[in-house]
C-alpha cells in the first residue's frame, strides 16, 4: 500500500465522518427548532410547556457546538485570522498551518484531560427537570475535542502530503 493510497483512504474516511457529523448537526438543529416552536405555541396558545424542553434544547445545543467545532476544523473554516500568514511564502504558510493545527490539537487534548477529571467528580449529578445524569451532556466536551484532534491530524497530514489547500476546503 503506497503512502498516497493510505493518505487517500484517511481523507475519504475523514470526509465521510464529516458528512455524518453534518447530518447529526442538522438533525440536532431541526430538533432544537421543533422544540422551540412547540414551546412557543404551547406557552402562548395554551399556557403550558414541554417538561424538560429547555434542558433538551440546551443539551442539543451543547452537542451541536462541540461537533460543529470539529466539522469546521475539517474544512478549515474555524475562526482564523491569517492576514499576516497569507503574506508569507507558501512554505511558511504551510509551516504556520501545521503549527496552528498542532497547537489546537494540544489545547483540545488538555481540555479532554481536564474535562474527564471534572466529569468524574460532578457527572453523577442529575439535571433538575429530566433527572438524567449530567455526564450525558458533559461528555460532549471530550467527544468534540477528540473529533477536533482527529481533524487537526488529518489537516496536518494533508499539508505534509502536499495536498494543502490555500483556500478553505469543502467535502
Amino acid at each position: 500500500m503506497t503512502a498516497d493510497n493510505t493518505t487517500g483512504k484517511i481523507i475519504r474516511a475523514a470526509d465521510l465522518l464529516a458528512i455524518a457529523l453534518d447530518v447529526t448537526i442538522a438533525f440536532f438543529f431541526a430538533a432544537i427548532l421543533l422544540i422551540t416552536i412547540l414551546q412557543v405555541i404551547l406557552r402562548y396558545g395554551f399556557n403550558a410547556s414541554v417538561l424538560g424542553g429547555v434542558e433538551a434544547m440546551e443539551g442539543l445545543f451543547i452537542y451541536t457546538t462541540a461537533i460543529g467545532a470539529a466539522s469546521a476544523i475539517r474544512r478549515r473554516q474555524h475562526i482564523n485570522i491569517n492576514f499576516i500568514v497569507r503574506l508569507l511564502p507558501i512554505f511558511f504558510q504551510k509551516a504556520a498551518d501545521i503549527c496552528v493545527h498542532l497547537l489546537v490539537g494540544f489545547i483540545n487534548a488538555a481540555m479532554i484531560y481536564y474535562s474527564v477529571a471534572w466529569i468524574s467528580k460532578v457527572g453523577n449529578n442529575e439535571s433538575p427537570v429530566m433527572r438524567i445524569p449530567e455526564w450525558i451532556f458533559q461528555i460532549s466536551i471530550p467527544l468534540g475535542c477528540s473529533l477536533v484532534i482527529v481533524y487537526c491530524a488529518v489537516n496536518v497530514l494533508l499539508t505534509m502530503s502536499g495536498q494543502w489547500p490555500g483556500e478553505e476546503r469543502t467535502c
